[in-house]
């Protein structure tokens, strides 16, 4: 019987990979199958992999069972750093609030300025969830968690600002994006070229 070993407080990571919601079972029981399906997707893509991963990893026993989607991560300890990394199945939304066929096409609308109440008469639960769950996309750092090189960028980029407020005092969004992809933004307190 498998353990749960309580996440560390320092260092604690997530890797995420795509992993087919049928072969997941097996993921997390069988422990030679975990090892060679790690190995095959570092092969196929390695900017997703922390760098010290060809240095070894074992195996550190498992995430908490996710209330909302009753699933758990294996983890990794590397050998390098001793950092602990939970693998995480590309099917399931991150901080597991959906599953990511369910939710595609409601996020698809809100690109397209579909209000969530409309997406919540269409597709159930309720606005609220709708906002959080787009919200929830904007929490990583999309360049920081998978671009490890920067040779393979494109050289022409374009940097533009979006006008907001946080409490109560107006900011700007300043994002960089190329070939249809934001690269990164962050939050800068006036809208100058040194901001």
């Amino acid at each position: 019987m498998a353990t749960v070993t309580p996440l560390p407080q320092k260092g604690y990571r997530t890797i995420r990979l795509p992993l087919a919601e049928s072969d997941y079972d097996r993921f997390l029981r069988d422990r030679a199958y975990a090892k060679a399906r790690w190995d095959e997707l570092y092969e196929d893509f390695p900017e997703v992999f922390p760098e010290t991963f060809p240095w070894g990893y074992p195996l550190y026993g498992f995430t908490d069972s996710s209330i909302k989607q009753e699933r758990r991560c294996r983890r990794i300890r590397l050998d390098q750093g001793q950092t602990v990394f939970a693998i995480a199945p590309a099917f399931v939304m991150p901080y597991r609030t959906g599953r990511t066929h369910a939710v595609d096409h409601a996020l698809f609308l809100r690109r397209l300025h579909v209000p969530c109440w409309a997406i919540a008469q269409v597709f159930g639960r309720d606005a609220r969830y709708w906002y959080r769950l787009e919200q929830g996309l904007g929490r990583f750092s999309v360049v920081g968690t998978t671009v490890k090189r920067p040779e393979p960028l494109p050289k022409d980029l374009v940097a533009d600002e979006k006008h907001s407020w946080l409490k109560g005092e107006r900011v700007y969004i300043a994002t960089t994006a190329a070939n249809d992809c934001i690269l990164g933004a962050s939050v800068a307190q006036s809208a100058s070229q040194t901001d």
